[in-house]
C-alpha cells in the first residue's frame, strides 16, 4: 500500500526517533539498522530535511535528528513526503468520473477503507509506531 521509498522513510524515522538523547544519527547506523541501503537513505534523510521534519549537522558528531517530538510528527508528515497518498482515495479502476454522486461498482467499498487509510495516518505519530515497526529489519542487522 506504500512505496518502498514511503517504507524506508517510516524506517529510518522509526529508528531515529528511538534513539536516547538529543545526539544526531549517522546515516551509516540508520542504514546498517533498518536495512535501508546507504544512497537511498542519503535521498530520503535530505528530503525529510528539506520539509522540515529532520535536522542535519555535519562533520563530526554530524547526523540527523528530529526537528519536533517524535509524539508531534504524524505519519502523514512522513509520508506525504515520498507518496501520493490522496492517490489511495482515487478509484481503483481508475474511472475518472468515480465520486459519491457517481459511484462505480467498487466504490462503496473502497471509500471507508481509504477514509479509514488517511484517518489512521493523521491520527499516528512515529512514536506510536515506535522502532517495533522495524521488525525483522533490525533484528537481522544485530545477528551479523
Amino acid at each position: 500500500m506504500l512505496s518502498v521509498t514511503a517504507q524506508y522513510a517510516l524506517r529510518a524515522f522509526a529508528y531515529i526517533a528511538d534513539q536516547e538523547g538529543d545526539q544526531p544519527v549517522l546515516t551509516k547506523d540508520i542504514a546498517a539498522n533498518t536495512g535501508v541501503p546507504s544512497q537511498y537513505l542519503s535521498r530520503i534523510l535530505n528530503n525529510a530535511v528539506r520539509a522540515g521534519l529532520l535536522t542535519s549537522t555535519r562533520g563530526v558528531g554530524g547526523g540527523f535528528r528530529l526537528t519536533r517530538p517524535s509524539e508531534k510528527i504524524k505519519l502523514i508528515d512522513i509520508l506525504s513526503n515520498y507518496d501520493d497518498l490522496l492517490d489511495r482515495s482515487k478509484c481503483p479502476f481508475g474511472q475518472p468520473r468515480c465520486n459519491d454522486d457517481n459511484p462505480c461498482g467498487f466504490h462503496e467499498h473502497w471509500k471507508p477503507i481509504s477514509m479509514a487509510f488517511r484517518e489512521m495516518l493523521n491520527e499516528t505519530t512515529i512514536a506510536d509506531v515506535g522502532v517495533e515497526g522495524l521488525g525483522g529489519h533490525r533484528r537481522r542487522q544485530q545477528k551479523r
